[in-house]
């Protein structure tokens, strides 16, 4: 029998199979956490088996069907970025590695900064930058779009050597005259 189950979110009605049970899922509506409770016992009184006593010190039937130990409900809570269970008090999603403490966020934006070492144009990117400037800025366009630092830095240095040719062409053509 499906268990019925209401996202505490959106308010929206849920049914899910019996094999759920004591799991959390994601609403596939709004994406908030829903804990699917355990299905109601049965009304005829149903019955348990015995355990035995263990001599040999292996687990008792009890603590197998007990399921796997898990933290309490309120230790944990849902990730703001990726919706999986992490512990309350982590700095960092281990699903999706959102970052949540913000002094950890900007150490780690340093470490991939000083880490992104081609900032600097090399010697060829200088010669290319001043020498074909064309070719250069479109490769800056290119660079900026990848998201890498040094193509802004071919970019703009390619434009200002274009506005300098430019205003050497119009002073050389103007004494020219």
């Amino acid at each position: 029998m499906p268990i019925q189950v209401t996202c505490p979110g959106c308010q929206t009605t849920l049914k899910t199979a019996d094999s759920s049970a004591g799991k959390r899922a994601k609403c596939p509506k709004c994406g908030g956490v829903i804990e699917i409770p355990m299905p109601p016992a049965p009304a005829d009184g149903g019955y348990e088996l015995e355990a035995e006593p263990n001599p040999l010190g292996a687990f008792t039937d009890d603590e197998l069907s007990s399921g796997p130990v898990v933290p309490e409900a309120n230790d944990r809570k849902p990730c703001p970025a990726c919706g999986e269970m992490i512990m309350r008090d982590a700095v960092k999603c281990r699903y999706c590695g959102e970052t949540f403490d913000p002094a950890l966020r900007k150490k780690e934006k340093k470490a991939r900064a000083a880490a992104d070492g081609d900032s600097d144009l090399t010697a060829g990117e200088w010669i290319l930058a001043i020498l074909c400037s064309g070719i250069g800025c479109i490769i800056g366009i290119v660079w900026m779009i990848q998201g890498k630092p040094k193509g802004k830095k071919m970019f703009l240095v390619s434009i200002a050597v274009q506005f300098l040719f430019g205003a050497l062409r119009v002073i050389i053509e103007s004494m020219a005259r």
